[in-house]
């Protein structure tokens, strides 16, 4: 398993570099309060909580946020829908905050789907199609097989 936020930052420092202390500063904050930030569109009423203010990258939410999504929605694949509620209300009972975000290692199927997915957010959120496609490609090469769990081990060439 790997963390989503692990796979962020290596991929946001290999396709977007400039982006690197927006995922530094978001890393001190649990992955909820990340993907809440991360998923407004409209206007900010706040900033985001280090000094960024409407400061925002391209990049860093289009890999987070589907990443936290295909993260939640394994998850919620693999425990049973009674077990899930009472783990969600045992949590908000002690306030607990949710672990770090993990993936499993990914079928063929699921990381064609995810690049799907990537493409799809990267072109709405105004992207181009080419670094679209460059985002895509990274996040699918670090996942993929024999990239390895661990945060920075460097990715296979493709």
């Amino acid at each position: 398993m790997v963390a989503v936020r692990d796979v962020v930052r290596d991929v946001v420092a290999e396709v977007a570099p400039e982006e690197l202390p927006l995922v530094d500063g978001l890393a001190s904050y649990d992955d909820g309060t990340v993907v809440r930030r991360l998923s407004r569109t409209g206007p900010r009423r706040e900033p985001l909580g280090f000094g960024w203010g409407e400061v925002v990258g391209l990049a860093t939410p289009v890999v987070w946020l589907v990443l936290d999504q295909v993260a939640q929605r394994l998850a919620d694949a693999a425990v049973d829908g009674t077990a899930k509620g009472a783990r969600g209300l045992l949590r908000r009972l002690v306030r607990r905050r949710r672990p770090p975000a993990t993936l499993p290692t990914l079928t063929a199927e699921q990381l064609a789907e995810l690049r799907r997915d990537l493409l799809d957010l990267s072109i709405r959120r105004g992207l181009d199609a080419q670094i679209a496609a460059e985002l895509a490609d990274t996040v699918v090469r670090r996942l993929g097989p024999g990239s390895g769990d661990s945060p920075g081990e460097p990715t296979p060439a493709s």
